[in-house]
Parts: C-alpha cells; structure tokens; sequence
C-alpha cells in the first residue's frame, strides 16, 4: 500500500516542483559535439531520484517501484521542459544503476538470470515465468475460452501473472482487446492533460496517465519476457487492495481535472462572446 501512496505523492510532488522549475530547467547550458547539456546544477534533481529510486531497490528489494518511481520523473520532466537530453541523461543512468545492481545484488541478478536465460533453472526461479509462457502458448489465438485451460498452474495467477490467465483463457485476441482499452484510457488522460490550461493539471494528468503506462509496460513485458519480471502489478484487473485503490484514485483525480477544463471552456466563450459585443449606448 505504501508503494502506490508513495508514487501518488511523488506525481503530486513533481508536478508542483516542475512548474516553478520549469524555466531554470529548459535553459540551455554548453554545447558538447551539438548537444545542448544541461547546467551542472540542473541535473541535481535527477541525481537526487536517482539515488533514492536506488534506495528503494537496495533496501525494499522491489525493481519495479524503483523504476516507476524514475521513470515517473523523467517523463515529467521532460513534458515540463521538452528538453529531450533528460530522457537520455536519465535512461542512461537508470540503465547503469540496474547494471551495477545485476552484478552485486542476488535478488537482481535472479531475475536478470531468469529473463535472459530462463531454461537455465526451469523448477527455480523461472519456474513462474515459464508457466506464464507455456499458459499463452496454450491459449494460442483465441484462447481456451472462459473457465477453460489450466490458468491455476501458474503461480499468482490472480495477481502478478493474471495476464498470462488472461492469455490463456481469451488467447491472443483477448489480450490485443485488453491491451486497446488501457491504451485509450492512457491517451483519454494524457488528451486531459494536453487540453488543460493550467500548468500543474497538465503536469499532473501526463504524470498519472504515465502511472498507468509504465505500470501497463512492465507487467505486460515481465510476463511476456520483454523486460525482467518486477512486482508491480496489473492496473485494476490484478488482486490487491491496494494496487486498485490507488488506481482509481489516478482516475478520480484526471476525471476532476478533466471537468475543471470543461467548467472553464464556458466561462471562457462567454468571456469572449461579452467582449466581442459593442456595449449598449455606444455606437
């Protein structure tokens, strides 16, 4: 629970802070080999989430909320100051933070081992990945139907490896469906954000809209051995009380950012239409 709370809290956290950093942010510092590098003291901020999205990883043992966590504020702000040396800047050290953990920490280094080579210890540690895999493959196009197959054999089907009961029982097609309604309800709250006026609602709906995404990404690449398992789970369809709870807070929040920008596209015509008519009496 605190996991979500914590990531809820930070999106609130960074939009406040990239609005009145945003300025300082995009200015433009030396030019190495035409690239435009940011100020030293400009990249204190990704040095500080760094660092503590480490901290998550070393002490709570969890690589997903630490590269949610990241992930989270490089999106952010790069959508606050459209500089896209950020996203490379931070990619790049997130990429040689999780090299360096793959090396020393036993429990990286499992599941590094168990996406690259996941035979290697079939009935170990990628027992459960395995089983997810075998489970799609029996599902094939159009799956085994609902309450058919075998779904049970996979460890946590019910919440860290639903995607893969998911893929089993309504097969490829199934999981193209599912995978077409996340993402338009990712574009409907990233449109939210695009559409506002004020500058920390934007932030704010991009940076939740992101939430679900990266949430989305992970756990569909865990399981489909795109990128290495994590313990995020899957938004809203996967058990956890906490998980959905703070999902449908990400969306009761863009739902009451979404009606501040309608509530203010009235006033706002009529402010227009007022200003556009001759006052009375005057010719």
């Amino acid at each position: 629970m605190l996991a979500y709370c914590y990531c809820l809290s930070l999106t609130i956290f960074f939009a406040g802070y990239l609005v009145n950093r945003a300025d300082s942010l995009s200015a433009v510092g030396r030019s190495v080999l035409g690239i435009q590098i940011p100020r030293a003291r400009e990249l204190g901020p990704i040095l500080v989430i760094w660092a503590a999205s480490l901290l998550v990883l070393v002490v709570q043992r969890d690589l997903g909320t630490s590269l949610l966590y990241f992930g989270l504020f490089i999106v952010m702000i790069y959508v606050a100051t459209g500089r896209a040396i950020y996203v490379l800047v931070g990619v790049g050290m997130f990429v040689t933070g999780a090299l360096v953990a793959s090396r020393l920490m036993e429990y990286v280094t499992g599941r590094f081992e168990s996406w690259l080579n996941p035979f290697k210890d079939p009935e170990g540690v990628s027992y459960q990945l395995l089983q997810g895999l075998f489970g799609m493959a029996h599902g094939g196009i159009l799956g085994t139907g609902l309450g058919g197959g075998l779904p049970h054999l996979v460890p946590l089907a019910e919440s860290d490896f639903i995607i893969a009961s998911i893929g089993e029982e309504l097969g490829l097609a199934g999981l193209f469906a599912l995978l077409l309604l996340y993402l338009l309800m990712v574009a409907r709250g990233m449109r939210i954000g695009f559409n506002h006026t004020d500058d920390f609602s934007r932030l704010l709906a991009m940076g939740l809209s992101f939430v679900i995404a990266l949430q989305l990404f992970i756990v569909f690449g865990g399981v489909t051995r795109v990128v290495p398992l994590t313990g995020l789970t899957t938004p809203l369809l996967a058990a956890g009380g906490s998980s959905l709870l703070a999902n449908w807070v990400i969306i009761g929040l863009l739902l009451r950012i979404s009606d501040s920008v309608k509530s203010k596209t009235p006033a706002a015509n009529s402010a227009s239409n007022t200003a556009g008519k001759p006052k009375a009496g005057v010719r």
